[in-house]
């Protein structure tokens, strides 16, 4: 889970704010403030009073690849795999967003189409 940490520490301000305005821009700097936190402050396991601020962005961004923005996605993805093997989402299968989303992966550069495997194969997928 290290490998996870380590790249979403990554994320730049830019695209921290990218994430944050997924959803049409509503709560766009809340979820930009939160989601720093989440990320820098507590190794990316939102809490239950996160569900919304800044959870729905994170979860827009990993069902959603978008050109030129496959770090945000990645990085989203990892996220809610992180999330859910640490107990923090458990709405989300596993297997059905592998598959339902592999296409995806497989557009994916080699850097972090390899992350992204590596984090359904921690988590059993």
């Amino acid at each position: 889970m290290s490998n996870i940490i380590d790249f979403i520490q990554t994320l730049t301000e830019e695209e921290l704010r990218f994430i944050s305005n997924l959803d049409y821009g509503c709560g766009a700097e809340k979820h930009f403030v939160v989601l720093k936190k989440v990320i820098f402050g507590q190794d990316g396991v939102g809490n239950y009073d996160q569900s919304w601020y800044p959870y729905e962005v994170i979860e827009l961004g990993a069902n959603w690849l978008q050109p030129g923005h496959e770090k945000e996605f990645t990085a989203c993805t990892l996220l809610v795999i992180h999330n859910v093997m640490k107990g923090n989402d458990g709405s989300t299968d596993l297997d059905y967003k592998f598959e339902s989303h592999a296409k995806d992966y497989d557009q994916l550069p080699e850097k972090y189409r390899s992350l992204v495997l590596a984090a359904y194969e921690q988590a059993n997928i």
